[in-house]
């Protein structure tokens, strides 16, 4: 089996493209991990939760949960030079379901994806029509509920206009990935850093706005520390890392799979690709904020409540940052057609990357399987196949108010929890299945099992009572009281409890296993280790060392030469 698995391996790595330099992978992943979400989504929560209160739960999200996850997919990608269905197969055939997952959500997430991209091509389109006649000028909100997304139209009708918008966007993914990571490499080196200039623009001309000022404070300066407190920050804040840096989807895995596999600085490419995708969300927030803060000066201006105004402007949602309140305010601007136009090619380019990134997940997947590694179909098959595809799935959000319905849900579904879950497997596969064979040369495949087992069975226990015990208080209260009293104090007490069973289980468990392993003869710090120890990622670790250091020899002796 190993010999099959190494020939397969072989076969897989011969031939296979890689980037043109290390530059075109970084961009080509920052292009994937920015996009829509960093323009409107990430502004519109740094709002809703008070302001900078948010950053606080979003970096720690960050910093110990995304950027990790991205380090070992890049990891993953580089040293087993596949995407994530064949890297997780390669590492324990059983694993494989991981990767697919993984794929798959990605490829879904493509398909309402490239709906929202429509609607931007549709008021790209619209931007060049006379100032008089352009829909977004003249009313946003009714143009974008009843002519784009068709939200508010009186009967489910087949949105004609985002079909043709979608088959445009497909057709951009088409051009942009059929030649692989070639044709990837040239296409990034513009959509990346063209977008970054045209939100700079952006944000020179708003700040000279009246009431640019107070947006800002609205967008970051604001400190309202009680949000802190609510639930939902915290599942908003992981749902914008994994969705942002486009963890947990293959993407990352799939591109890196075509870097040099010696000489590759995955730490390096990992600070890089996170600090960037946080650096231009941050960016695009000021770009919003600085408008919405004129549209509020405006409206108060105009005889408007002041409380009024504020709702309306800065607690738009999502897609209607995007396409309802900012062009209302590019439409007071001189020149609205220039400014449309600039703004919506900016979430074209923002989007497509991202759209084509999840599409080449699919591709790769494609190529490596045995399907792909027996009859070599040529890369621009796989890619035309791949979009028609996902072009007549998208059909499933073309349809007015139901679309929309049905693209809340795919997305909440996937990305908030279907993500996370994802995650939490491929961190299993990694610290607890891969490289379990070292574990148990050492104390043997029993204690390894019993240590495993108690120790997840130990946290749900914990976790459980963690959570269940505040919301069944002795009085009967239930629902939001419930939730209330939890915070007033039930809710520490419950956590303690939990707390205290998973560290009681956890060290019985070490402490049985322990016994049975020393009976191997072992010692006790190799047994601690060898039970303990995520020997999955202290793999790939020494991997992404080493590749440093070839790397380094390589640049040395160029030096001398």
């Amino acid at each position: 089996m190993a010999d099959i698995e190494g020939k397969v391996q072989e076969q897989r790595e011969k031939g296979r493209k890689q980037w043109d330099s290390q530059l075109s992978f970084c961009l080509a992943a920052i292009g994937s991990a920015v996009g829509l979400g960093n323009v409107w989504r990430f502004p519109y929560l740094v709002s809703t939760y008070g302001g900078a209160p948010f950053l606080i739960p979003y970096f720690v999200i960050l910093i110990f949960v995304g950027m990790p996850i991205l380090a070992m997919e890049l990891s993953i990608g580089t040293f087993f030079q596949a995407g994530d269905a064949d890297a997780f197969g390669s590492m324990n055939p059983r694993l494989r379901g991981i990767g697919l997952a993984s794929i798959f959500a990605g490829y879904t997430i493509t398909f309402y994806y490239c709906i929202i991209l429509a609607y931007a091509v549709v008021m790209f389109g619209q931007s060049f029509q006379a100032t008089s006649s352009i829909e977004w000028v003249q009313n946003p909100e009714d143009n974008f509920n009843r002519h784009v997304s068709m939200v508010a139209a009186p009967n489910n009708d087949f949105n004609w206009r985002v079909f043709i918008g979608l088959a445009v966007v497909w057709i951009l993914i088409f051009l942009s990935i059929f030649k692989g990571v070639k044709s990837t490499g040239w296409i990034v080196k513009f959509t990346v850093p063209l977008p970054l200039l045209i939100i700079v623009i952006l944000i020179i001309r708003a700040a000279f706005l009246p009431g640019a000022g107070d947006g800002l404070k609205q967008y970051l300066i604001k400190w309202n520390p009680e949000t802190l407190n609510d639930e939902g920050i915290w599942n908003d804040s992981i749902g914008q890392v994994f969705f942002s840096l486009g963890i947990c989807m293959g993407v990352m895995t799939a591109y890196s799979s075509h870097n040099p596999k010696k000489s590759t600085n995955v730490a390096l490419n990992e600070k890089i690709i996170s600090l960037a995708d946080a650096g231009i969300a941050l960016l695009g927030g000021f770009a919003i904020y600085e408008v919405l803060g004129y549209m509020v000066y405006k409206c108060t201006d105009e005889g408007g409540i002041a409380v009024e105004c504020e709702n309306k402007y800065y607690k738009q949602k999502s897609m209607g940052l995007a396409f309802v309140a900012y062009p209302e305010g590019l439409a007071t601007l001189e020149a609205p057609q220039f400014w449309g136009i600039i703004f919506f090619g900016c979430l074209i380019m923002l989007g497509i990357d991202s759209a084509f990134s999840l599409t080449e997940c699919m591709i790769t997947f494609f190529k490596d399987c045995w399907i792909g590694l027996r009859y070599r179909f040529k890369i621009w098959m796989i890619v035309l196949s791949s979009c028609i595809i996902g072009f007549l799935a998208g059909f499933l959000y073309l349809f007015g108010a139901s679309g929309l319905k049905y693209l809340d849900i795919v997305d909440r579904y996937i990305n908030n929890w279907g993500m996370v879950l994802i995650g939490f497997l491929e961190c299993f596969a990694i610290g607890w299945v891969y490289k379990t064979e070292e574990q148990t040369k050492v104390v043997g495949k029993i204690p390894v099992y019993i240590y495993n087992f108690g120790y997840f069975l130990s946290l749900l226990i914990g976790t459980l009572l963690a959570t269940i015990l505040p919301h069944n208080a002795k009085d009967g209260v239930t629902g939001e009281i419930a939730r209330q009293k939890a915070y007033d104090g039930e809710l520490g007490k419950s956590l303690g409890i939990g707390m205290g069973v998973f560290l009681c289980g956890w060290a019985l468990t070490i402490c049985i296993s322990l016994v049975m392993a020393l009976g191997k003869g072992a010692g006790l710090g190799p047994s601690l280790w060898a039970l303990m120890g995520w020997h999955g990622a202290d793999d790939l670790r020494k991997k992404a060392n080493n590749a440093v250091r070839n790397q380094e020899k390589m640049v040395n002796g160029n030096q001398i030469h």
